[in-house]
């Protein structure tokens, strides 16, 4: 393993050791009040990061096609799961929104992250594809377009708008990563912009989002409370935080503390300096996985590196950004950090795909 993989490594381990720590200060008292078991959410965590480990040295260990088999296999398995969100017997409603799947032992399955994870090794498949068919087979484009359109027709009916934001973002990105022509792009840009303002207007909660993140005094017990409640913990929390587990927002002031809200309660504990150190933690590792995207030649393992450490530094910052007032809520989990087994386990792979790119570079 090289240094690079080494830093990576370390990085990932301390962020989720964090992780179990914040977890365990943000939901013990709403587990405790709501289903009277403190350590319910705790519990889970450990039993995921347990398995996101497992499975993040399986990956490493493997070669770059038997791992490439299993990323274009969970993709296509994911767009299974994602179908089975529509059937009401099969899928689990939280919030109004349709994005689980129960499965045995209490636990659900949230598609949307598999799929997000998984999209770019569906990239670098159609590009093998692309060239086995000519460009103008009607059957190359009906499973190209039908893997991009049937998900995020899906992801818009459950709703879930993050990730609709975050997959267009990545391909997005990733046209440059293929160097595709200009007017591609900005056609894409175009059409994509168009989309998601016809998804904002489409439902008034999210108009509102919008205008309470331009002004949430002007609806502070409503839509405003959120943004208010997370800017007075980072308030509260000054310049060396209230101590770990003496925050009082996550006493059901702050909605969604042990998640969506997970990091105005780390401000509040911990603190500016507290603060400081876990977004330098997340520049580190993500300064080191774009090192591995720059050192990788192959345009597969390139395009794979790129969207894994995208979908990390993405999702990281609007999570920043929206505990900060700086983006309106979105309801993406910060990684590591946020209570969420899908998104660790996930994380934990994303990452591991990314050390086995670095490796294979330095065995090259």
């Amino acid at each position: 393993m090289s240094s690079l993989s080494q830093k990576i490594l370390l990085l990932v381990v301390f962020l989720s050791g964090l992780g179990l720590v914040q977890v365990y200060s943000s939901s013990y008292i709403f587990a405790t009040e709501t289903f009277e078991q403190g350590l319910l959410f705790f519990k889970k965590q450990c039993l995921f990061t347990a398995l996101g480990f497992i499975g993040f040295f399986i990956i490493i260990h493997l070669s770059w096609a038997q791992s490439r088999f299993i990323g274009i296999s969970l993709f296509f398995l994911s767009i299974l799961a994602l179908v089975l969100t529509l059937i009401p017997d099969v899928s689990v409603s939280v919030g109004g929104s349709r994005r689980w799947i129960q499965v045995p032992f209490g636990f659900r399955l949230q598609p949307s992250e598999w799929f997000k994870l998984t999209c770019p090794f569906a990239f670098i498949y159609f590009l093998a594809l692309k060239e086995k068919w000519p460009l103008h087979s009607h059957l190359y484009w009906l499973i190209v377009g039908s893997s991009i359109l049937l998900p995020i027709l899906i992801l818009m009916s459950q709703p879930d708008f993050g990730a609709v934001v975050l997959f267009l973002s990545l391909i997005f990105s990733l046209f440059f990563i293929l160097g595709l022509r200009w007017r591609y792009v900005f056609g894409f840009l175009i059409c994509s912009f168009g989309l998601l303002y016809f998804l904002i207007t489409l439902r008034e909660y999210r108009m509102a989002r919008l205008q309470a993140f331009l002004d949430p005094w002007q609806d502070p017990l409503g839509i405003g409370f959120q943004i208010i409640q997370s800017l007075l913990s980072f308030h509260s929390g000054g310049f060396w935080g209230q101590g770990l587990g003496q925050g009082q927002s996550k006493l059901f002031f702050l909605p969604e503390a042990h998640t969506d809200f997970t990091l105005a309660v780390l401000g509040e504990e911990m603190g500016f300096i507290g603060f400081s150190f876990v977004l330098f933690l997340y520049v580190c590792l993500g300064y080191l996985g774009m090192k591995v995207v720059f050192r990788t030649e192959d345009l597969s393992k390139k395009i794979v590196a790129f969207s894994m450490i995208f979908l990390f530094l993405t999702a990281s910052v609007v999570h920043f950004g929206v505990n900060l007032g700086l983006l309106p809520p979105t309801g993406l989990v910060l990684p590591f950090l946020s209570y969420g087994g899908n998104a660790l386990l996930c994380t934990l792979l994303s990452f591991a795909w990314l050390i086995q790119i670095e490796n294979s570079n330095v065995q090259r």
